[in-house]
């Protein structure tokens, strides 16, 4: 099977692999998210479509360095960089509502791939007393909305969260899809 071809390779390539097989309690921590790494990239997962697509970045990058003219201002050592032409955004429509296990997959990402993957997603919060009809939101609408982007150099909370680099509120409730 997959699984015991990658085990092997794993016991081959690292010292301490357990022999387990399908005895998941045997397994650590680290030992867990190679695992998770291994399975998401065998599936139709978000992680595997982000990959694929990130491998876009250093590939430009080589391609700038093999084709630059050399006496060019742009050939200069960081002038020029492949996020100036691309950028994997990626909407995390749920993103409010990830529980941990979710923003500490989401924070994996964004250590595998800093440079070139965005987060947008859609933030809200209770009106509150304060919203009056001066405060130019409908009286029947109880939240206010924000579209958001994160990136890689956002702070993180201690909720895992990352701070929205750009939230935007939105005139009203946002119609997905």
């Amino acid at each position: 099977s997959e699984f015991a071809a990658f085990t092997s390779r794993m016991q081959a390539s690292r010292v301490g692999w357990p022999v387990a097989g399908s005895e998941w309690g045997e397994y650590t921590e680290e030992q867990w998210k190679k695992i998770g790494g291994w399975a998401s990239m065998r599936m139709q997962t978000l992680w595997r479509t982000v990959a694929g697509m990130c491998l876009y970045h250093p590939a430009l990058a080589w391609h700038f360095y093999a084709q630059a003219d050399k006496s060019s201002a742009l050939a200069r050592r960081g002038v020029w960089d492949p996020s100036d032409c691309f950028t994997c955004l990626v909407s995390m429509q749920m993103y409010k509502f990830f529980n941990k296990t979710q923003l500490e997959h989401t924070n994996l990402m964004f250590e595998k791939f800093p440079s070139c993957l965005k987060v947008a997603f859609i933030d809200c919060e209770d009106k509150g007393e304060s919203g009056s009809s001066d405060d130019r939101v409908h009286a029947r609408q109880e939240r206010r909305y924000y579209s958001c982007l994160i990136e890689a150099g956002c702070k993180t909370g201690e909720d895992l969260r990352r701070a929205p680099r750009f939230r935007v509120e939105l005139p009203g409730y946002p119609i997905l899809g």
